[in-house]
């Protein structure tokens, strides 16, 4: 009975890595080329032309390590997902065909689906973006990992920045949607329009370090990895105004043509 047991836990850590949620750490692959950088590894489906963008991962990664001015001590894998299903298999907790592409809590695993090939999408704005989820979970626990994509307005927010997004809302179209609409509850779950929400975010916290400077928004960015629970007490002390009203100044400007 324990060989059989054992066999059988043997043969699904086997499935588990050549098509599972252990894909990333298998040393066989099947089915996927490998591309070796200096500081990632990029597996692209076997007998298609890789995106240039992947080949720039070491740039961004360096980037990536400027703007948040942070170190990015790991390296990354990243994962071009050959269909939908291969996506699913390795990344089971994550359902539909909506994401574009998603980090592992670690901030070791980068996973991007056929949904950028599909929609004719940057891929090198998608690569950003995770890379910023990336050195923000490397640089704090699993935990507080979670605790931060809680907090979409920042986590969500810096990334788009920091990927300069253009596959959300135009400036344009959001400063003509932010000025009929009010923006608190984009901050505080009450808005489902990702497409609204996420330039909302990514405007808010460069309005910040512009209005602010540089130094308090790095030094919440800090707190915030040391201790998201107490991210409202951060943002008041860093920055010298409540969350709330914060908002409420950025739409102000928003509507007066100040920002973003």
């Amino acid at each position: 009975m324990k060989r059989k047991l054992g066999y059988a836990a043997f043969l699904l850590v086997l499935l588990a890595m050549c098509d599972g949620p252990l894909f990333p750490w298998s040393p066989v692959k099947p089915g996927y080329s490998h591309l070796a950088l200096s500081r990632a590894d990029v597996y692209y489906p076997s007998g298609v032309e890789l995106n240039p963008a992947y080949r720039q991962v070491d740039a961004f990664i360096e980037q990536a390590e400027i703007f948040h001015g942070l170190k990015m001590p790991q390296r990354i894998t990243v994962i071009a997902s050959r269909t939908w299903t291969d996506f699913h298999l390795q990344m089971p907790a994550i359902r539909g065909n909506v994401v574009g592409a998603v980090t592992l809590q670690t901030g070791t695993v980068i996973w991007v689906t056929p949904k950028l090939a599909e929609k004719s999408l940057d891929v090198g704005e998608f690569l950003r973006h995770e890379l910023s989820h990336a050195i923000l979970d490397q640089n704090t626990s699993l935990v507080r990992s979670f605790k931060l994509n809680s907090q979409p307005w920042f986590y969500e927010g810096i990334a788009v920045s920091f990927g300069r997004q253009q596959a959300y809302l135009s400036r344009d179209e959001f400063v003509a949607r932010a000025r009929s609409e009010t923006l608190l509850p984009a901050f505080q779950g009450g808005s489902a329009d990702m497409r609204f929400n996420y330039p909302a975010w990514r405007y808010f916290l460069e309005y910040l370090k512009r209005t602010r400077g540089p130094e308090a928004f790095h030094s919440f960015m800090l707190e915030e990895i040391r201790e998201p629970d107490a991210w409202r007490q951060s943002f008041q002390a860093d920055f010298a105004i409540p969350f709330a009203a914060a908002v409420s100044e950025f739409e102000t400007e928003v509507r007066s043509g100040n920002a973003p």
